[in-house]
């Protein structure tokens, strides 16, 4: 990336396509891909996935939106740079890790020449740190052959979907999207008409393989509850051995307010802000348990009965 652009011309990139996409009717926001809806400029990135060539050497941090991602690509990328957090504060997160299935419209890049993220990952050296959001069957077919390892984050679904409702309303700041309430956020999302598809086949899809040797199947909740563990965790699943010291470091730079304070490590700065409620931003809480100040006593019910349904005899439990 850095060869392209600097992080200022990124930045400025991504509001101009942000702001373009909030005068875009609603309805044309998105792009589909085999019936799940996906970012606007998202459908081609996958069918090119299709034939991609993956690494046996990659990392991969794949989640549902809102589970936890830009925390655990901060916590990898700092273990995969074997604790050296000088590095990792020069960089931004954005340049450090890309995020394969996000990528500026053509017209966009075609200022700076920048490629599609997936070609950009292309000219990184290994091992690379990549993220998606995307859904196990849309993801490169090689990641199945080559085994890579790959980091899952689930989240209860309640919380994600009260972290998603404020995200939608940053991330397309349009008045159809700012005056949206909750509840019919909410059914959207129940009903998979959002990006990156329904959360349960999402979550399913990997809690399925998550025995398998190469993936790592964490809980955003346990990260919550014991992040140094689990950053102890992640660094023995990368075949990473550091210091208790440097362990400790890691934690302390991945703790919610460390992130929330350091611009390097989130990604508030690619969205324009004007017209934006104070309370809406890209880390507003990292809380468990925020959707019992969002949720109706009916609203929790339907949840609870429909989530049950969608997972009964998988054994997945939720934590909340």
């Amino acid at each position: 990336m850095d060869k392209y652009v600097t992080f200022e011309e990124y930045r400025d990139m991504w509001r101009i396509t942000n702001q373009a996409i909030s005068h875009v009717p609603k309805d044309e926001q998105y792009s589909e891909y085999e019936g799940i809806r996906l970012p606007l400029h998202t459908a081609k990135v996958v069918e090119d996935l299709k034939t991609w060539e993956v690494r046996h050497d990659d990392v991969w941090i794949i989640t549902y939106p809102k589970s936890g991602t830009i925390w655990t690509q901060e916590i990898t990328s700092a273990v995969m740079h074997d604790g050296n957090l000088d590095a990792i504060r020069a960089r931004h997160v954005l340049f450090r890790v890309v995020y394969i299935d996000k990528t500026l419209p053509a017209e966009i890049r075609r200022l700076k020449n920048v490629p599609d993220s997936h070609r950009l990952a292309e000219e990184i050296s290994s091992p690379r740190v990549l993220r998606s959001h995307l859904p196990g069957p849309l993801l490169p077919l090689q990641l199945w052959e080559k085994k890579p390892r790959i980091i899952y984050v689930m989240r209860n679904f309640k919380d994600v979907a009260v972290s998603y409702f404020y995200f939608m309303k940053m991330a397309i700041n349009d008045r159809a999207t700012l005056n949206q309430s909750f509840g019919e956020f909410l059914d959207e999302m129940m009903s998979g008409k959002v990006p990156y598809g329904t959360w349960w086949e999402h979550v399913l899809f990997f809690w399925k393989r998550r025995h398998e040797k190469n993936i790592l199947f964490l809980r955003y909740e346990d990260l919550k509850a014991d992040l140094r563990g689990n950053v102890e965790k992640i660094c023995n699943f990368l075949g990473k051995d550091l210091s208790a010291a440097s362990l400790d470091a890691i934690t302390q730079h991945c703790s919610f307010t460390a992130m929330k304070s350091n611009p390097m490590a989130h990604i508030d700065l690619i969205f324009d802000r004007q017209g934006l409620p104070e309370d809406v931003t890209f880390m507003r809480k990292g809380e468990v348990g925020d959707w019992k100040l969002h949720f109706t006593v009916a609203q929790n019910e339907v949840v609870e009965n429909h989530i049950e349904e969608k997972i009964r005899g998988s054994g997945l439990t939720i934590k909340s």
